[in-house]
C-alpha cells in the first residue's frame, strides 16, 4: 500500500509541466514550477507538517520534536524539454518519508526540502537556492542574476509568493544530516546490473569560456586562403578536447555543450564563436591539469587559424567527498533488503554539494534506464523507484 501511494504520487505531481511531444519545461520559478510546489505543499499540509520558506525560496516541511532532524530533499525544477524524475525523486521520497514516518516520530525530526533553481537552467549558476541557503551565495550576487528576458532571481522570487525568510536558512536551522535520494544521470548502474548506487562523492567541475574572434565576411567572393573563419577553429578545438579526453587513460571527461556562431547566417564567414568547456574528474587536479592544456591547445589553433581567442575560467569546484559512516549505513540498507550496490561518484551536480559543507551528507542513486538524463527519454522503472526509496526508508530509520 506505502508502494503504492508513493507511486501515485510521484507520478501525479510529476505531470506537471510535462507534455508528451516536448517534455518538461518547469523551469525555475516558472507558472510549472510554482504549481508543483504548491501541490507539494498541498502534500504536506495533509500530514501536518510544518511549512517554512527560506530567502532564496526553499520549501521545509517538517514533521516531529527534538534537536535530531535529518532532511531530505532535492528539487522539482528542471531544464528545457528535460524529464520527470531528475530531482523530483528526491523531493518526492522526502514527503514520503513524512508520510511513512511522521506519526512515530519521538525526540526527532525529519524535513522534506524543494531546493530553487538546481538546474541554473532560468538563473545561472547552477545550485543557486541551495547556494544562498548554505551560505555559499551572498543573497546580492544571487537576487541579481537574470534570466533571458532580464527578470533577476528577486523580482522572480517575490512574483512566485516562495520569498522566505533569512533566518529558515539551512545553515540556521538544526539540520543534523542530509540524504539525496536520485537517478544516477548515467549508464553505469544498468550496464552493470546494479540496483543502488552509492556516491563517494561528486567530481571537481572546470567551465572555462572561450571565444574565437575572427572576420565575418561575404562567403562568395572571399577566397580561402585568406580567411579568418572563427568557426573553423572552433569545430578545430572541439574536436581536440575531445581527442586528449579519450586518450587520457583517466577518469576524465570533456565536453563542449554549449556554442554560439555568429552571425549565424548561410552566407557569411562566422566572425565570433563563443562555446563553454566542461571538464570533470574526481580528482581536481586532473580536471584542471586538461582545463590547462585545452586553453594551450586553443591558443596554438588560434595562431595556426589566424583568429585571436580568449580562454577564462567561469568557475571551478572542488571534488566534494560525502560523510563515510552515513555511507556505511546505506550499505548495511542494501545488504539488509538484499539489493546489489555499487559505490561511485556522482558526475553532475548536485544540492548535496553544498549542503555537504554545513552537515553530513551522503546521497543514493538508482539506475537510469540507457543512462538517458535531461531529456524526455529519461526513465527509471517503478521497481527502482521503490528500491531506492526502501534503502532511503531504511536508512533513516537506522539513523
Amino acid at each position: 500500500m506505502v508502494n503504492e501511494d508513493f507511486l501515485t504520487m510521484f507520478h501525479r505531481l510529476t505531470s506537471v509541466g510535462w507534455a508528451e511531444e516536448n517534455g518538461v519545461n518547469r523551469l525555475a520559478l516558472n507558472e510549472y514550477d510554482i504549481q508543483a510546489r504548491k501541490n507539494l505543499e498541498g502534500e504536506m499540509r495533509a500530514v501536518k507538517a510544518d511549512i517554512k520558506h527560506d530567502d532564496a525560496g526553499l520549501i521545509f516541511g517538517t514533521l516531529g520534536s527534538g534537536k535530531d532532524n535529518t532532511a531530505i530533499g532535492s528539487h522539482m525544477d528542471s531544464v528545457p524539454n528535460g524529464g520527470r524524475f531528475d530531482g523530483f525523486y528526491g523531493v518526492m521520497s522526502g514527503m514520503q518519508l513524512l508520510k511513512d514516518l511522521g506519526s512515530t516520530l519521538k525526540n526527532r525530526k525529519i524535513t522534506a526540502i524543494d531546493f530553487t533553481n538546481e538546474e541554473g537552467a532560468r538563473f545561472q549558476p547552477s545550485l543557486l537556492g541551495s547556494g544562498i541557503s548554505t551560505g555559499v551565495f551572498t543573497k546580492e550576487f544571487a537576487y541579481s542574476r537574470k534570466d533571458s528576458d532580464g527578470i533577476t532571481f528577486e523580482d522572480a522570487l517575490e512574483k512566485s509568493g516562495y520569498m522566505g525568510e533569512e533566518q529558515n536558512r539551512v545553515k540556521n536551522q538544526d539540520i543534523s544530516r542530509y540524504i539525496e535520494l536520485h537517478i544516477e544521470q548515467g549508464p553505469v548502474l544498468e550496464l552493470e546490473n546494479y540496483q543502488i548506487g552509492i556516491p563517494k562523492g561528486i567530481v571537481t567541475m572546470v567551465v572555462d569560456n572561450i571565444s574565437f574572434t575572427g572576420e565575418s565576411n561575404q562567403a562568395g567572393p572571399t577566397p580561402m586562403k585568406v580567411r579568418k573563419d572563427a568557426l573553423v577553429a572552433a569545430s578545430r578545438f572541439t574536436v581536440a578536447v575531445r581527442d586528449i579526453a579519450k586518450s587520457s587513460g583517466k577518469e576524465l571527461t570533456m565536453t563542449i555543450g554549449k556554442i554560439n556562431n555568429f552571425p549565424n547566417a548561410y552566407n557569411v564567414i562566422p566572425g565570433k564563436v563563443t562555446m563553454n568547456l566542461d571538464t570533470r574528474s574526481p580528482d581536481k587536479k586532473t580536471a584542471e591539469e586538461y582545463s590547462k592544456m585545452a586553453k594551450e591547445i586553443s591558443e596554438r589553433i588560434a595562431s595556426e587559424e589566424g583568429v585571436p581567442v580568449d580562454f577564462k575560467n567561469q568557475w571551478t569546484t572542488e571534488t566534494t567527498l560525502f560523510d563515510e559512516d552515513m555511507r556505511k549505513e546505506i550499505i548495511k540498507s542494501c545488504r539488509a533488503l538484499n539489493l546489489k550496490y555499487k559505490e561511485l561518484y556522482s558526475w553532475p551536480g548536485h544540492d548535496a554539494q553544498y549542503m555537504n559543507r554545513v552537515v553530513p551528507t551522503a546521497m543514493i542513486f538508482i539506475p537510469s534506464h540507457n543512462g538517458r538524463s535531461h531529456t524526455k527519454e529519461e526513465y527509471s522503472s517503478d521497481r527502482d523507484l521503490i528500491n531506492g526509496y526502501s534503502v532511503l526508508k531504511r536508512t533513516v530509520e537506522n539513523l
